[in-house]
């Protein structure tokens, strides 16, 4: 199987004695970045609960009764 361009360049330079530039990556100490957990059944429930929980500002029972006397 062949190189691409790129690794063959890191080759050449680790070859002149220069910096690998893999060497230079920050390193994640065994954190995969991309794994996702999909959330427990507690977790749906408690943001569904949070999205459609009525906002008291807004709610219709809220009125108030106004009276102008002249």
């Amino acid at each position: 199987m062949s190189l691409s361009k790129a690794k063959k360049q890191r080759q050449k330079l680790e070859q002149q004695g220069k910096v690998n530039p893999e060497l230079l990556r920050g390193s994640w100490l065994g954190i995969n970045p991309i794994m996702k957990t999909t959330p427990t059944l507690q977790q749906k429930r408690t943001q569904l609960h949070n999205k459609y929980k009525r906002n008291p500002a807004h709610d219709s029972s809220d009125s108030f009764f106004y009276v102008h006397f002249i």
